[in-house]
């Protein structure tokens, strides 16, 4: 996967120390993601989740760091992707989290990022590239749908908390590579 002006590297459980460090950056925006406070464990969860009957190799985690960090710019990763191949069938892939660093928002890397996954999932078959997407986060509603992703059902999900919250299930179709 390629994103221009970031090196972007598989995340293993090894890398669970800067994965926390970059959901640490803005706690309120993972409650406001997942419906429930960030933990201190919580980028081992966020590695190693998978739905049911997926298998561990199906999961890819991204970290995005930039190549050369601006003057003044915290260094650290500028963003976290995490993505299931064949969910919830074998054509979607699953888009399962996306944190951009509160000091790279603004600046297009979420909608450089969702391009490069669509490209690696079409590049491997995938055909559709699926989220969940909490109604009140309206700033990314606004990204999804300026990038083409379509609404297909809302849903509840249980956040660990044991709490009911509504989200929104968009995709966006691949096509063919030209």
């Amino acid at each position: 996967m390629h994103v221009d002006g970031y090196r972007v590297r598989s995340v293993t459980t090894e890398d669970a120390p800067d994965v926390q460090a970059l959901l640490e950056l803005d706690p309120e925006s993972f409650e406001l993601l997942e419906g429930a406070p960030l933990r201190p464990d919580e980028a081992l969860e966020v590695i190693t989740e998978l739905p049911p009957g997926v298998p561990p190799e199906r999961k890819y985690n991204f970290l995005l760091e930039p190549e050369a960090p601006a003057p003044g710019q915290p260094g650290g990763a500028a963003a976290l992707l995490s993505l299931v191949e064949g969910f919830p069938d074998d054509g979607t892939w699953y888009l399962g989290l996306i944190i951009v660093a509160p000091a790279a928002r603004g600046q297009g890397l979420g909608t450089r990022a969702i391009e490069a996954l669509c490209a690696h999932a079409r590049e491997r078959g995938g055909t559709a590239l699926r989220l969940a997407v909490v109604p009140t986060n309206t700033g990314a509603r606004r990204l999804y749908d300026r990038l083409g992703f379509g609404f297909v059902a809302r849903r509840l999900r249980e956040s660990r908390t044991g709490v009911l919250g509504a989200v929104d299930v968009l995709e966006r179709r691949l096509g063919q590579l030209g």
